[in-house]
């Protein structure tokens, strides 16, 4: 059984001064939240503020807000990557994500070497990702640019291949950010399927997004996120109601 478990969790990252160098300071560069001065000893930057929220299987939660808002952090946070300065954040259950289907391209590799590389990274066998080779490079689409070397790859020749990847693992928990642009409207079409059928069969799904009519074709309930709090959350048509009245004023 899926199970997501988290209260009143806050995240707080540590703000260096100029010329101090930190992967943390690299990382959290584009993470929104509170900026907080502690009377001259180090400031911190307060990315998600007391969270709480309770998930199990059959849920699938939209996270709406603006940029910045910690959608991405909260995800984050879901998935491991962060762990909470305060509060607790409990999962159970295996988690899929899709905000890092483009580690471990290197320019040098063919799309078969990349499936293989990364595929055996995420943990599948060699024989469960040959046996899909020829189903991904069906729905990737790139036709005899698959066994091409990266970098004769367009942007969205990119997004095709790591995406038909990404998509080959069905997890207990799965985790999306903005999904992609995925290039023409085909292909986009035929990947927003993919997702819908991934969630349908996971026990949670955890979506932020923008675009709130995606949302509503596999979401049931959502959260409305603003300075890394959470505003509002309820119903689908409750939150995104109130949340496109506040975007019209504007």
């Amino acid at each position: 059984m899926a199970r997501i478990d988290v209260s009143s969790a806050c995240l707080d990252f540590r703000l260096f001064r100029p010329g101090e160098k930190s992967f943390r300071a690299f990382a959290t560069s584009s993470i929104g939240g509170k900026i907080e001065d502690h009377r001259g000893r180090a400031r911190t930057i307060r990315a998600l503020d007391h969270v709480s929220l309770s998930l199990r299987d059959g849920d699938r939660l939209a996270i709406v807000g603006p940029n910045g808002a910690g959608k991405s952090t909260l995800l984050k946070l879901l998935a491991g990557v962060y762990h909470p300065s305060r509060g607790r954040c409990e999962t159970e259950g295996s988690i899929g994500s899709l905000f890092d289907i483009y580690h471990g391209m290197d320019d040098d590799m063919t799309g078969e070497e990349f499936v293989l590389n990364r595929g055996l990274y995420r943990g599948a066998s060699l024989s469960h990702l040959t046996d899909r080779m020829d189903e991904m490079r069906a729905f990737s689409g790139l036709g005899d640019y698959f066994d091409q070397p990266l970098r004769t790859y367009s942007s969205g020749m990119r997004v095709r291949l790591a995406f038909a990847l990404a998509t080959q693992f069905q997890p207990d928990i799965l985790l999306l950010d903005e999904i992609f642009g995925a290039g023409d409207a085909e292909f986009f079409e035929r990947a927003t399927r993919r997702i819908v059928e991934i969630s349908g069969k996971a026990g949670i799904t955890v979506f932020s997004t923008h675009w709130l009519e995606l949302a509503e074709r596999f979401c049931n309930q959502a959260i409305w996120m603003e300075h890394g709090t959470i505003r509002m959350q309820g119903s689908l048509t409750t939150v995104f109601n109130a949340y496109r009245e506040v975007r019209t004023q504007f």
